[in-house]
């Protein structure tokens, strides 16, 4: 069995983020990780490879050089191979196209089984491994919260639906995204992470794939535009309510949800 993991490099959670004097782009510190929900993804892929033989584990991402971090860690984790579908040269962050240049890579290689993180925690878009699927016209479930083989062509999972949850019996090849609550991501241990350090990333030209032209992936073709950047609105000020006992404080409370905070 092929498995093909996609990854994502965000920016540390923590990291400091500045904004350009027009809003229209944002200078980000030197602080990036694998995508939160990505991790799910790889350590799923690992664990399925225990229990299937003949299996291997691809991660790709579309991305900057800086993203062959992210790339290593999923290969000290587990993940046998790494390919870096290189954006250097392409100014371009639509969501449809990044969809079609990861299927494209998927289709040229071909994988028995795809996952991806619910949604990058940097663009919430969380809409890239569904439209990977559509494009290579196979079955998907995503936010999977359990994934279990059946055989070699059949895969059982569960979901979140309304109110409940949903068990699926799946035909692969199919794309399925991860979410919180799926396993405990590991860490990995320092022989992993010495495999790492060696590890060949295999670096691709999109526009070298499959189905892909240069035009395609130009910015041109981009559907979508960032009109500006805004910062979230400040917390108001916190005001405390004086009185002498708590009945006094309750009153000063409704008069001030009845008559500024307009609430009542």
């Amino acid at each position: 069995m092929n498995i093909l993991v996609c990854i994502k490099q965000v920016a540390d959670t923590e990291a400091r983020i500045l904004l350009s004097n027009d809003k229209k782009s944002i200078e980000i510190e030197n602080k990036y990780n694998m995508n939160f929900f990505d991790e799910f993804a790889v350590e799923e892929a690992i664990r399925t490879k225990s229990k299937v033989k003949d299996c291997q584990i691809s991660v790709c991402t579309y991305g900057s050089n800086k993203a062959v971090e992210a790339l290593r860690t999923a290969i000290a984790m587990g993940a046998d191979k790494a390919y870096l579908l290189d954006n250097n040269g392409y100014n371009i962050e639509d969501p449809m196209i990044t969809a079609k240049i990861l299927a494209s890579f998927a289709k040229t290689e071909g994988f028995d089984l795809i996952f991806c993180g619910r949604q990058a925690i940097d663009d919430e878009n969380a809409n890239i491994g569904a439209m990977m699927a559509e494009f290579l016209d196979i079955p998907h479930v995503s936010a999977i919260l359990k994934f279990d083989v059946v055989d070699e062509k059949r895969v059982r999972v569960e979901s979140e639906i309304e109110g409940g949850k949903e068990i699926l019996e799946v035909q692969l090849p199919a794309l399925f995204t991860t979410q919180k609550g799926i396993n405990e991501p590991r860490v990995p241990l320092i022989t992993g992470v010495m495999k790492a350090m060696k590890a060949q990333i295999n670096i691709i030209d999109p526009a070298t794939l499959k189905d892909l032209s240069k035009n395609l992936i130009d910015e041109s073709a981009s559907k979508t535009s960032v009109l500006t950047y805004e910062t979230p609105s400040g917390r108001p000020a916190v005001k405390i309510i004086d009185g002498e006992n708590p009945e006094e404080k309750v009153k000063t409370l409704i008069n001030i949800l009845k008559d500024e905070a307009k609430v009542l």
